[in-house]
């Protein structure tokens, strides 16, 4: 294929394409068209589920539909050779939440759970505070002129969640790297070239990890990897470093990715409509709605990997053992059956009729949710109380968006605020 032919116009179902995620929901109602409510990716099977009940229905029976399924491995022509040895280097993969439909997957999610409780979340709030107000502040020296994700919505969660684990004094930068590079490789659209670069990042990653864990295993900290180092494993006994491993990358990825795009579109929308800056800006009470409105119109996982455990039937049709499922969340987020035929559209001042699911559902629904709303909550609300308006400073058409099968989020955002 050639490479013009392998980038997508709006409403071409090629999901794996470059530009895919520019307007995705064309694309979803260009394959409900085709197909109905489960549209056949034909290069892979992979089937999609584009709406809500049907993403209820495989999201809330992991019996039937597992979520163990090894993401990496689905990268076309498998991972060069490089790669693999590299990998080989570093710990074995192991079950504890995300992958996880075991008995064990409640215990491993209940060590990290009170992190992300409200007496917690409360003692953040300062230093998210005056992270936000710095981030600011070093925009308002530049004349209020920046680009939005260098200089705020990636800084800001990636500081949170390096404080949240206790390695922020590592350095932001190599946190983002390192979170990129976990993100990049789950998202399996990446040359053979990043593919090696993903593998020694991740080795370098597990290797600082453990070396944290083990100093301070008997300390008595109240970051996340002290607790994590000193916690008591399912079933008795330590963790071990494969656990330790993947309950830590899987919150520094989760931690970050999800909370810097929302706040791309939220502030892109804000940017696009002067009057719903100035809605806002009136009734502050509205911000926590609109956010919400914005992670169900934009989200930013667009869905999750599903694999069907025995002969299974979804919404009347036969789906064989073995089957992956994608269970495409931006697409029942905007389900006309619920949603009604205004679905695409910002509905503030309406009740949901429905819970959206960019945080997912059942019993993986997102567990650090609760910060990433505070983080944005906290963030719109000092943005429009400091600012009169903000517009946008490129051609939004120009505006570029990274390419990751489920993953959607821009890389770019110019900004002029007033």
């Amino acid at each position: 294929m050639s490479a013009s032919e392998d980038i997508v116009r709006p409403g071409e179902t090629k999901p794996r394409a470059a530009g895919f995620m520019r307007a995705p929901w064309l694309a979803y109602d260009a394959m409900r068209e085709e197909a109905g409510p489960l549209w056949q990716e034909p290069e892979t099977g992979v089937v999609f589920v584009l709406d809500y009940a049907l993403a209820e229905e495989v999201m809330r029976n992991h019996t039937r539909f597992s979520s163990f399924a090894d993401r990496a491995a689905m990268r076309k022509g498998g991972l060069p050779e490089e790669a693999m040895k590299i990998k080989a280097e570093g710990w074995p993969f192991a079950l504890t939440m995300v992958q996880n439909d075991g008995p064990t997957h409640d215990a491993y999610r209940k060590l990290v759970g009170p992190f992300f409780l409200p007496r917690r979340l409360k003692l953040m709030e300062p230093f998210i505070e005056a992270r936000i107000a710095e981030l600011l502040d070093a925009i308002d020296a530049e004349g209020g002129t920046c680009d939005f994700f260098p200089d705020f919505a990636v800084p800001l969660p990636v500081s949170v969640i390096g404080e949240y684990l206790g390695m922020r004094q590592l350095g932001d930068d190599k946190v983002k790297r390192w979170s990129d590079a976990f993100a990049d490789e789950i998202g399996f659209l990446t040359s053979d070239t990043r593919a090696v670069e993903i593998a020694r990042l991740t080795l370098e990653c597990h290797k600082t990890m453990v070396a944290l864990c083990n100093e301070r295993r008997g300390g008595n900290g109240e970051d996340i990897i002290t607790a994590l180092a000193n916690a008591a494993a399912p079933g008795g006994g330590q963790l071990g470093d494969p656990e330790l491993l993947s309950i830590l990358t899987q919150l520094m990825v989760a931690g970050n990715e999800t909370t810097t795009a929302t706040l791309g579109f939220a502030v892109l929308r804000l940017a696009q409509d002067p009057e719903l800056f100035a809605r806002l800006k009136a009734e502050p009470q509205t911000i926590a709605p609109f956010i919400e409105e914005v992670l169900r119109l934009d989200s930013p996982i667009q869905g999750q990997f599903r694999k069907a455990v025995g002969d299974q039937e979804l919404g009347g049709h036969p789906i064989p053992d073995g089957t992956m499922l994608h269970v495409r969340f931006g697409a029942a987020n905007r389900d006309p059956a619920v949603w009604g035929e205004d679905a695409g559209e910002l509905q503030l001042g309406r009740r949901p009729p429905k819970p959206h699911m960019a945080f997912g559902n059942g019993i993986h629904f997102c567990v650090g949710a609760a910060l990433s709303r505070l983080e944005m909550r906290l963030a719109l609300g000092e943005i429009l109380a400091r600012y009169r308006t903000v517009r946008l400073a490129a051609p939004e058409e120009n505006l570029p968006f990274r390419s990751n099968f489920h993953q959607r989020g821009m890389t770019s955002l110019p900004l002029e605020f007033e």
